[in-house]
């Protein structure tokens, strides 16, 4: 993909970052923790760029999208409805990703006429148990860590690897994604927001008290479509909760892979993207 830059809307809270790439169906994708619409880019790469349009957003507190968009998931959700209509856009499929997934889930939710499909990927959708402690490290001391870039820029150019198998993987799924030449453009797009950490410390800070706000189990009501994709060995979001929404919801796909963790839909991008490509290809309306 292309390099993008992003664009500034004004909404009603404050101003959100975006980008749009691609051409086709549109999918807002909602980026997970330490993400930004630059993240949310890198995971779009894995799709055809010549049947979709990604509308990649960084999400309330990352990068140049105030804390104000978005204190809460339907917030967020609200901001993505007036960037919808700063766009002209009259409705899209929403592609939630970890911690960007309660977002996505409220916007479905609240605004079903402007979403024709909903999928989650490694979503959090409720509160999860204690987090690896590499995570825990991160979390308790985030307001200072992230304040330091260059200890980030340090650990994302001799430390890339333990940041991609910290996630679930087994090493020979660390060394299989890093030594594909696209996959690890892949990962190294999603990762690389720790470069800048100190630029998305305030949108951390909103996931983490969001993250902490969820119910022990997800009871949301959802009509629409949804796509669930989730690892069995997902370190960070516990795959009974992914079980549970998709038992719950009338017009669910579920599918469970047993391995590959938090980036499972890297790892088995070839399996699983055609798969998300058809659902959406089914679901997603053309054009704007």
């Amino acid at each position: 993909m292309e390099s993008h830059t992003g664009q500034i809307a004004n909404v009603s809270s404050g101003q959100v970052e975006y980008t749009l790439a691609g051409k086709g169906h549109t999918v807002l994708v909602s980026h997970g923790t330490l993400g930004g619409f630059d993240q949310g880019l890198a995971i779009a790469a894995l799709f055809k760029q010549d049947r979709f349009r990604f509308l990649c957003v960084s999400r309330a507190g990352y990068l140049r999208s105030t804390p104000q968009t978005g204190r809460t998931p339907d917030e967020q959700a609200h901001t993505y409805a007036e960037l919808l209509d700063h766009e002209g856009i009259d409705k899209v499929a929403l592609l939630g990703v970890s911690g960007g997934a309660p977002s996505a889930i409220r916007f479905a939710q609240n605004y079903p006429d402007r979403c024709c499909c909903l999928v989650l990927l490694s979503a959090i959708v409720a509160k999860p148990p204690p987090m690896p402690a590499f995570f825990r490290t991160m979390i308790r001391f985030q307001d200072v860590m992230m304040r330091v870039d260059p200890l980030w820029r340090l650990a994302y150019r001799f430390g890339l690897k333990q940041l991609v198998s910290s996630n679930g993987l087994t090493p020979d799924q660390t060394d299989q994604v890093l030594q594909d030449p696209h996959l690890r453009r892949v990962v190294r797009g999603i990762y690389q927001p720790i470069t800048n950490a100190s630029r998305r410390r305030r949108g951390m800070r909103l996931d983490h008290e969001q993250i902490n706000a969820l119910p022990d189990s997800p009871n949301y009501e959802l009509n629409g479509p949804v796509f669930i994709g989730h690892a069995a060995n997902d370190p960070l979001a516990p795959v009974a909760h992914a079980q549970e929404l998709a038992d719950a919801l009338l017009h669910a796909n579920f599918v469970e892979l047993p391995d590959g963790g938090h980036i499972f839909f890297v790892v088995h991008s070839q399996k699983l993207i055609p798969q998300i490509e058809q659902f959406l290809k089914t679901n997603a309306p053309d054009g704007r």
